[in-house]
C-alpha cells in the first residue's frame, strides 16, 4: 500500500514538473530577451551618438513564425554582430548565445527541427563596421521586443522550409 502511494506521488510529481517546465523556459527566455533589449539601449546610448533626426526606419519585419524560425534568425543576427569583432557588444554577444543555447535546448525537447543558420558575411557587410553592427543592434531589439509580445510562438515548430508543428 505504501509503495503503490509513493509511487503514485512521484508520477504526480513528474507529471507537475513537465507541464510547468515550459511556462518556466519561456519566462526565462523573456527575461534573457529583455537582459539584452536594455543591454543594446545602453550600447546605443554610450557607443552610438546618432542624430535622432536619421530614420533607419523598420523596412525588415522578419516575422516570428515558430520556434525554428526564431532560432534561425536570431542565430543570423549574432553571425552578424562578430563581424568585425566590437569590445562593448561582447556582453550582448555572449547573452544572444545563451538565449540561442536556451532555444536550442527547447526545441531539441520538443522535437523541432533546427538547420544549420551559418552563413558567411559578405566582405560589404564589414566596409561599415559602425554602421553595420547599429544597423543589427536596431534589429536585434525590434526582433526581440516583438518576440516578448509573441511568446506563444515558441510553442509552434515553423520555419519557412521545414513544415509546421504544434507542440502541446
Amino acid at each position: 500500500m505504501k509503495s503503490s502511494m509513493i509511487f503514485c506521488y512521484l508520477i504526480t510529481a513528474l507529471v507537475a514538473v513537465s507541464i510547468s517546465r515550459p511556462t518556466a523556459t519561456e519566462e526565462r527566455i523573456r527575461i534573457m530577451a529583455r537582459t539584452i533589449i536594455t543591454r543594446i539601449k545602453k550600447i546605443k546610448d554610450e557607443h552610438f551618438q546618432m542624430s535622432p533626426e536619421i530614420d533607419f526606419g523598420t523596412d525588415i519585419d522578419t516575422p516570428t513564425d515558430g520556434l525554428t524560425s526564431v532560432f534561425v534568425h536570431l542565430s543570423y543576427l549574432q553571425l552578424r554582430l562578430r563581424v568585425p569583432p566590437a569590445l562593448h557588444l561582447q556582453q550582448v554577444q555572449v547573452d544572444l548565445e545563451t538565449l540561442l543555447r536556451t532555444l536550442e535546448g527547447l526545441a531539441v525537447s520538443q522535437g523541432c527541427p533546427l538547420p544549420n543558420p551559418e552563413t558567411p558575411v559578405h566582405k560589404d557587410e564589414t566596409a561599415f563596421p559602425v554602421t553595420s553592427n547599429y544597423l543589427y543592434l536596431l534589429e536585434l531589439q525590434r526582433y526581440l521586443e516583438k518576440l516578448c509580445l509573441n511568446m506563444d510562438k515558441l510553442k509552434w515548430c515553423k520555419d519557412t522550409d521545414v513544415a509546421e508543428t504544434f507542440i502541446l
